[in-house]
């Protein structure tokens, strides 16, 4: 009889198991079947151990994340149980289960605990592999079907953002705004929340609606424009250091012209924002520094106009490189060697907005947005411009999904792939894996 002193299982072990249940009902910890649909991708955050995963009980599909431990008691010695963070856990999967105490999270809501020693009859190292419908993909598609399919799966999300562009252009909202204003200002809003990365698109959507676009565009100069966005997020110095003033004199000049310009302005707080967690170059700080130099940057003509003219001028089928100048933004002055008010880097640091940042914005903001402007303002040239340069886009650096598609695929060794191709693989991800829809995919069928 295997017994859990006799073999002993890491939790990067259990972890594997779990990956391979794959396809089969399982009976929970309280007798309740459990039927794996998707155990979802690992995350390699903080947090839950994998994100969007799909389980099914009594006909019922349920998404959200899911725990692995060793013991069942390790949720409480870990302190999940406190953390706000498990909140969306929807499955404690364990090797043992050693705990009297239900699984509960801080929402005080109980979870269901799956235990895998009792649940594959103390045979767990015994479970044969199962591998997704999709894994190894090459070995029953030929390359050429699977590009094809990438390309109509990355252009239909492609399509998608573009409908939501158009969507808020012409939300009631924001109606009593000129076409070209309400346009700008949801272009605006796209821009600041892909500077927020996964952390912080909230706070960023937040502030640019608090100071919206043409209350920017319509004051002169760039510590002005850094004054009032950095202002109204709550993130000077003044607003988060409590009876602490830097002396370095750019930084007061900011404090200065907050002072006078933004008495009337509803601001943040620093508590609205992630701050810890996050890479130095990646802090909110600076790509709110980063969007003042752009609004600067096209200041004349207005943002709108500036980037609509951007990808009119750039040259078909690959001129990305025309879109990532004109959003990138050199760390100059203060910035090129601070990560955030006084919080100095002995070297020179990176640009504040640099060319894998900008072609993230180019590709899942700027090329959608003038498609769908494009389509609104009958501007044919427009569209057909943007659609151009999406399909010809460079691979963009990875994200978190595009690797766990990768590896889930099996196409590490694909090394040609472009944006619209990891577009694709993301819009698989969303629509079929992590909604349980393997049988519907169109990689699989």
């Amino acid at each position: 009889m295997i017994t859990r002193n006799r073999i002993k299982f890491s939790e990067k072990q259990v972890t594997l198991i779990w990956q391979q249940v794959m396809g089969k009902e399982l009976p929970s910890a309280e007798d309740e079947l459990v039927s794996v649909i998707y155990p979802g991708r690992a995350n390699g955050d903080n947090g839950p151990d994998f994100r969007d995963a799909v389980i099914a009980n009594k006909s019922h599909l349920t998404k959200g994340d899911v725990e692995v431990h060793v013991l069942s008691s390790d949720w409480y010695s870990h302190k999940h149980h406190a953390d706000a963070e498990y909140n969306n856990v929807i499955l404690h999967v364990v090797m043992w289960h050693d705990c009297n105490s239900a699984t509960l999270l801080q929402s005080g809501k109980p979870v269901p605990v799956l235990c895998l020693a009792k649940a594959l009859r103390h045979q767990a190292y015994l479970l044969p592999y199962r591998q997704l419908p999709c894994s190894q993909i090459l070995d029953h598609m030929d390359r050429q079907t699977l590009v094809k399919l990438l390309n109509t799966a990355g252009e239909e999300r492609f399509k998608q953002k573009a409908r939501y562009f158009q969507t808020e252009i012409l939300r009631p909202a924001i109606r009593a705004l000129s076409a070209g204003e309400e346009a700008g200002q949801v272009l605006f809003r796209g821009m600041m929340r892909a500077l927020g990365y996964a952390k912080n698109t909230k706070p960023f959507e937040d502030l640019a609606d608090r100071m919206p676009l043409n209350c920017i565009e319509s004051r002169e100069g760039l510590a002005l424009k850094q004054a009032l966005l950095l202002g109204t997020a709550g993130l000077l110095p003044s607003q988060r250091w409590q009876g602490k003033f830097t002396r370095e004199k750019e930084v007061q000049e900011l404090e200065q012209i907050w002072q006078s310009a933004g008495k009337k302005v509803k601001t943040m707080k620093e508590s609205d924002w992630t701050l810890s967690h996050i890479y130095p170059n990646n802090s909110p700080v600076r790509r709110i520094v980063a969007q003042s130099c752009l609004l600067e940057r096209y200041c004349e003509g207005k943002l709108l106009a500036g980037i609509l003219q951007l990808v009119k001028e750039a040259p078909l089928p690959k001129g990305h490189h025309v879109l990532e100048n004109g959003l990138t933004v050199a760390g100059d002055g203060y910035w090129q060697d601070h990560f955030d008010f006084d919080v100095r880097n002995k070297t020179k640091i990176s640009a504040l907005l640099g060319n894998s940042k900008a072609g993230e914005i180019a590709v899942n903001v700027i090329l959608p947005f003038t498609f769908s402007w494009g389509e609104l303002a009958k501007e044919a040239k427009l569209t057909e411009n943007a659609m151009e340069l999406y399909r010809n886009y460079p691979k963009l650096a990875e994200n978190c999904i595009t690797r766990h598609m990768t590896k889930q695929l099996c196409l590490e060794e694909l090394s040609d792939l472009t944006a619209c191709h990891q577009q694709g693989l993301i819009h698989v991800f969303r629509n079929y894996c992590r909604e349980g829809r393997c049988s519907q995919c169109p990689l699989v069928n």
